[in-house]
């Protein structure tokens, strides 16, 4: 009895603590850019900290253990940094930094427990999702009354928003994943007017936003949920049919629509910028490549075979590249932690993958696990492209849940009202 109330405490903190994550983060924003607060760890670092020692206790032993070798693997060459530059600050550098990359996989040990063994907190998870949906909606359209952050700055001109969130890049993945989850549960409890709803809102935010990444990922998130029948796992050839037929009709018009709102839009301005300058490959990876290719000859002067392997650590990759990284999660993994780093990724994601693809050949059973499989493909693809999706401080918890879900088994299920 006594167990069970200490662990009825914790998911109690850390359900807490998960609806603060978007407020804190706001918080930090407006002091770091309004006020220009810079601390030795911003507020919203601690924060997350705090969160993730929670979920670290909350995990079974084996869990700890698998997070702590990970996480030792990783500081390694951090290690090997500071005592090559006699920087001992890397490694206190590099440990908050790691933890950005290793917050989903905690996050996701955390959440398969409750999906297996406290599969009541689902409704939580709802209003979690639900309630973070909303704060990033709203932030967006602060711009609309001169409040907030631009996203983009060109020649002086402010593009698009942000609200009061720091890092702008990282909102289009967690847009994406609270919006998904949202439409697949209404669409999953055939409440079709809120699914069109939230669809309709998560477009017009992403295009307020100007993010070539969350315009795309809403768009498909609407047209595969829409299409999908979450309720038994397939894809309804009726409604493939039906929707052929509409989109035959409802394209011109909805061309015709948003051609006139591009146009004179924001998201135009610096779509022109870019096109004008840019080769199609170079648009669309918005220079990625280039960071990627120059980077490429930095790699091959300044990396010895160890560090080939064993990677030099974040700080000291962020060092070769003029204190950037390139953007594209894969290549920033494995210059930054090496072959070793790589694989560590491509087996997390291949886990993700595999037993999400096995959990849908189990029936109708975890009603969840089509949607992990979308939504991981998704994340995977666009971090190919974009970056900022599994180094993302905002996303990381959120990532770690639905990838989680795919445990939740309905067979136990009390009806969800």
């Amino acid at each position: 009895m006594q167990k069970n109330n200490k662990l009825y405490f914790f998911d109690m903190v850390i359900f807490f603590l998960l609806f603060g994550l978007l407020p804190i983060d706001m918080l930090n924003g407006f002091l770091l850019k309004q006020v220009e607060l810079i601390p030795v760890i911003s507020i919203s670092q601690l924060y997350k900290i705090i969160l993730l020692m929670f979920l670290f206790i909350r995990v079974s032993t084996i869990e700890r253990i698998i997070f702590l070798s990970i996480f030792s693997l990783l500081l390694v060459p951090s290690c090997y940094q500071a005592f090559k530059t006699f920087n001992i600050n890397l490694i206190f550098i590099d440990t908050v930094k790691i933890t950005k990359y290793l917050a989903s996989i905690l996050a996701f040990f955390y959440f398969r427990r409750i999906f297996i063994y406290k599969r009541s907190l689902l409704n939580s998870i709802y209003k979690w999702m639900f309630f973070s949906f909303i704060i990033i909606v709203l932030n967006i359209f602060l711009r609309l009354f001169g409040l907030g952050f631009p996203m983009y700055v060109l020649n002086g001109l402010e593009i698009g928003s942000k609200g009061f969130f720091y890092a702008g890049n990282e909102i289009s993945a967690t847009l994406l994943i609270a919006s998904s989850f949202l439409m697949y549960w209404f669409k999953l409890y055939n409440k079709k007017i809120l699914f069109l709803i939230i669809g309709f809102i998560t477009i017009l935010t992403s295009l307020y936003l100007t993010s070539k990444t969350a315009i795309l990922g809403s768009i498909l998130t609407l047209l595969y949920i829409q299409i999908l029948n979450p309720a038994s796992n397939k894809i309804s050839a009726k409604s493939v049919f039906f929707y052929v037929i509409f989109f035959l009709f409802i394209i011109p018009t909805g061309t015709y629509f948003i051609i006139n709102y591009l146009d004179s839009s924001d998201l135009m301005t610096r779509i022109t910028y870019f096109w004008d300058r840019l080769d199609i490959y170079t648009f669309i990876f918005s220079s990625r490549n280039i960071y990627l290719f120059d980077f490429f000859e930095i790699y091959k002067k300044e990396y010895n075979i160890i560090e080939m392997i064993f990677g030099v650590g974040q700080s000291s990759f962020e060092s070769l590249n003029n204190d950037q990284i390139i953007e594209l999660d894969f290549f920033d993994i494995y210059f930054a932690y090496g072959l070793i780093g790589a694989i560590l990724f491509v087996f997390y994601i291949l886990y993700i993958l595999i037993n999400a693809k096995l959990k849908t050949m189990s029936g109708n059973i975890f009603i969840f696990s089509h949607y992990s499989i979308y939504i991981s493909v998704l994340l995977i693809t666009l971090s190919f492209f974009s970056g900022h999706i599994f180094n993302s401080g905002m996303a990381a918890v959120f990532i770690g849940c639905v990838f989680a879900l795919m445990y939740y088994n309905s067979n136990y299920e009390n009806k969800i009202s």
